[in-house]
């Protein structure tokens, strides 16, 4: 009998794509919180980072979908959490 072993291993250009937005959500997170408060491109760049981790926020709330909360309500919530 032989057994092959089949590789499920991700290729690194895949790898490196699947994970493009969340790097840069993070250095979105990263760069604001390296700007003063007060520094006048700092609300864009808020906004950019709350885009970039919506999706996010959706997943989760769809997760957590059909436990008795209606999933309308769990999205709001968790983009108001994100905000």
């Amino acid at each position: 009998m032989t057994v092959t072993k089949t590789s499920t291993a991700v290729q690194p250009s895949t790898m490196a794509s699947a994970e493009a937005p969340a790097d840069s959500a993070a250095e979105l997170l990263a760069a604001m919180a390296a700007m003063p408060a007060e520094h006048p491109s700092r609300a864009a760049l808020r906004d950019r980072a709350i885009e970039a981790w919506l999706p996010l926020a959706r997943h989760l709330a769809h997760r957590y979908s059909g436990r008795g909360e209606p999933t309308d309500d769990l999205v709001q919530t968790a983009t108001v959490g994100l905000i």
